[in-house]
């Protein structure tokens, strides 16, 4: 008898004890009441929010809950009041805090806010990841307003490194979520962005100003008034080649409203009124969009606005000098747009790596509430203590056996993953060479025929959107191809340095497998001219009157090349 009642004794204890561990892990929220009142104020009234915070004397002396919590709600009437945050201490405070305390919505909104505060300082990387641990803790609260504007962000995040498809996918997520809360003017911020989406992915007209509409409709019921303009805006940029008048309405709107873009909307309004035959206006906006020299990426759209003003107004040399300007505008924003995949295809690496990194700290979180469970357990059942040690002994050597598989895993994705980056390199390469080679055919054509007053207009047209590869271009193409043959051309120049910058070209030109028409096309040569030269270059290298030039080259110099593009 009294070995039974110690043995419930025990049994009691235990359950008390094992119930103060679990509770302990969870942790509590705050219980001050100032808090909480400011916390209440915070979405509606931040400034009184944050003005009860500031009464609290020492909150660095609260209890840890207490401090944890004053330090959440403060940094987000800061983000709310659009003050100056210096510094992350005081949300991480917050973070160290609710991270591992079963709150939710305390610690989603804790790596929220420090998502936005490392986003501001211009660490993208760190507030993606605090981005995506404010997802993932807030998937399953009814916290559907922070829940889309996590979601939001992280949107946005994509948009910025031009990741668009994943971009509009959380774009969709997040107006789920403001539905559901009924937050107008977080609505009409998504629709803005989903329509801006899907213009860089080339949607239907109808679907892209469908959703600005909306979005312009949920502004105005919201009262939202920078926002409505800059919908307005934007419709007027859509529309600017489809409808000028109600174009030129929209453009006003936002030229009136925003001072600091004037010049950028100037420019659109002066390419407008040229279309409506006003051409004092257009001349008027012309000239403001041409005084502002600070924003380089407009140049293009200036030069093209300038073009068609002078060309309406008859001064045809004028309006092809400024034609001439655009293209060659738009030529150097194509380079820079083609040098930049590949450091987009870094910045897709490098998140797709953070996420690795955050589901390993997903599997570790969980690895933490196994072992608790564990230590309960074996607390519970004194009898088993032998097998679960031996059991954890067992699922260390496994653990230790998995990581070294991950280790190989990682070792064989970074192979596979370089070798995928130069093979993305080697078709960027090619494509650019194409587009200069096409783009210099066509060039060359339309002047021979330039004379006929027929074919003015269509080289007009054509001299805006193509790009002319000219004669400084080829040392750097000459070079670039090296670099992909890993320096075989510069080998071949070495061996045989009797060959002129000519001969270098042709045999740049014969490796890319461009045809004998079109070699003499880009160089401005005869088929005679070409074959004398032909001819000359295998009396330098020494082959034979029977041995095939062009075969010869591809298979010494350009085989490489040729056998991974194909």
């Amino acid at each position: 008898m009294k070995n039974a009642k110690t043995m419930n004794y025990s049994k009691i204890c235990i359950l008390v004890f094992a119930c103060s561990l679990l509770a302990a892990c969870k942790g509590r929220y705050t219980t001050n009441d100032t808090i909480l009142r400011a916390e209440a104020l915070l979405s509606s009234k931040p400034g009184s929010a944050q003005q009860l915070l500031l009464s609290i004397p020492h909150p660095e002396k609260l209890s840890k809950a207490d401090y944890a919590a004053w330090c959440l709600q403060y940094t987000h009437s800061q983000y709310k009041l659009y003050q100056d945050i210096k510094s992350d201490s005081l949300i991480r405070i917050a973070v160290d805090y609710f991270r591992n305390k079963n709150l939710p919505k305390q610690g989603g909104t804790a790596y929220y806010l420090l998502g936005c505060i490392q986003e501001l300082n211009k660490n993208n990387k760190d507030a993606m990841w605090a981005f995506k641990k404010a997802e993932e803790l807030l998937r399953e609260t009814n916290e559907n307003t922070l829940r889309g504007l996590v979601d939001f962000k992280i949107g946005n995040a994509y948009m910025q490194n031009e990741l668009f498809n994943q971009s509009l996918k959380y774009f969709r997520r997040s107006e789920r979520d403001f539905t559901l809360s009924k937050n107008e003017k977080y609505q009409a911020f998504v629709f803005r962005s989903i329509s801006e989406i899907y213009i860089r992915l080339n949607y239907p007209f109808d679907s892209i100003i469908y959703y600005s509409n909306k979005a312009l409709k949920l502004s105005k019921l919201a009262n939202d008034t920078v926002n409505y303009y800059s919908i307005l805006a934007q419709q007027g940029e859509i529309l600017y080649n489809k409808d000028y008048n109600r174009s030129k309405e929209c453009l006003l709107r936002g030229y009136r409203f925003f001072p600091t873009r004037q010049s950028y909307y100037a420019a659109y309004l002066s390419y407008t009124y040229s279309k409506l035959n006003n051409p004092d206006s257009a001349r008027y906006y012309l000239n403001i969009a041409l005084a502002d020299t600070t924003n380089l990426t407009e140049k293009s759209l200036k030069f093209l606005a300038a073009a068609y003003v002078n060309n309406n107004q008859g001064n045809q040399q004028q309006a092809f000098h400024f034609f001439e300007k655009a293209y060659i505008s738009r030529d150097s924003t194509f380079q820079q747009s083609i040098k930049g995949q590949a450091h987009r295809i870094d910045k897709q690496y490098d998140l797709n790596k953070k996420e690795q990194e955050n589901a390993r700290l997903k599997i570790s979180n969980q690895r933490k509430i196994i072992l608790i469970a564990l230590l309960v357990i074996a607390i519970l059942v004194l009898s088993l203590i032998i097998s679960l040690v031996k059991n954890k002994h067992r699922k260390k050597l496994a653990d230790i056996e998995v990581s070294n598989q991950i280790k190989q895993q990682s070792i064989e994705y970074d192979l596979k993953l370089k070798q995928a980056e130069n093979t993305q390199k080697q078709s960027l390469l090619l494509m650019k060479l194409q587009n200069k080679i096409d783009n210099t055919l066509a060039y060359n054509r339309l002047s021979m025929n330039y004379t006929h007053a027929d074919k003015r207009d269509e080289f007009e047209k054509i001299i805006i959107e193509q790009a002319v590869l000219s004669e400084k271009d080829w040392q750097y193409y000459i070079d670039e191809v090296d670099h992909i043959f890993d320096k075989k051309l510069s080998a071949f120049q070495s061996a045989y340095p009797d060959l002129s910058q000519l001969d270098l070209i042709v045999v740049t030109l014969i490796c890319l497998q461009i045809g004998i028409s079109d070699i003499c096309c880009l160089l401005n040569m005869h088929k005679t001219t070409l074959y004398k030269r032909r001819s000359r270059m295998k009396d330098r290298i020494g082959l034979s009157g029977e041995t095939d030039l062009e075969e010869w080259i591809q298979q010494t110099v350009g085989h490489k090349f040729v056998k991974e593009s194909l």
